[in-house]
């Protein structure tokens, strides 16, 4: 060791102590305070998270011999890993529940988890026709469309209005392969005599 090195050595010496507290403290500050450990990361919530998102959605619906059950649109639809999903603006057509196809419309609309009936939430807009043929306009708060049991129902108030009859009740359902319509309870209605 050269004699400069050690003249260095031996003038620092006194002041080592000094020296390495603070570079310990730093050291400490750096790698060994759990202040500073790093967030861990967020795993995405998988209830919240869609596995996929479309964008101008259009579909139809065929039953097991090919015919159409329905067709449906939707401005936005997030699918998740438990096969639920999320509409917004949602349309369908429905064409078999009387004489000319319900058009269905929502503002947003869900599917339940491993299931196939749609939940489209309000207001809920129907136009359609009664099974006799006379056109029919309705409102509701929620309505279910069901491909299983080709129905749409629901529980929550209905009003509805045609030329010979209008009215509120309490739930609906429409049987789309026996083309009937029951309102459920709570019936109110007002009928106007048609004109010869």
């Amino acid at each position: 060791m050269s004699a400069m090195i050690r003249d260095a050595i031996e003038r620092i010496r006194p002041y080592w102590a000094w020296l390495t507290v603070p570079l310990m403290l730093g050291a400490w500050l750096l790698f060994g305070s759990s202040s500073m450990d790093p967030e861990p990361p967020t795993a995405p919530d998988a209830a919240v998270a869609p596995r996929y998102s479309l964008r101008g959605v259009q579909w139809t619906r065929l039953d097991v011999n090919g015919q159409r059950e329905f067709t449906a649109e939707a401005e936005s639809a997030d699918y998740f890993d438990d096969e639920s999903a999320r509409y917004e603006q949602l349309k369908m057509n429905v064409p078999n529940i009387g004489q000319v196809p319900w058009r269905l419309t929502s503002p947003k609309g869900s599917a339940p988890a491993h299931e196939k009936r749609i939940l489209m939430e309000g207001p809920v807009d129907i136009s359609g026709a009664w099974p006799d043929g006379e056109a029919l306009v309705a409102n509701t708060p929620q309505l279910w469309v069901d491909p299983v049991s080709k129905q749409v129902n629901t529980d929550a108030g209905v009003s509805f209005d045609s030329d010979s009859r209008s009215g509120t009740a309490k739930g609906l359902k429409a049987d789309w392969d026996k083309q009937t319509v029951q309102l459920l309870g709570n019936v109110r209605m007002e009928y106007v005599p048609r004109k010869r």
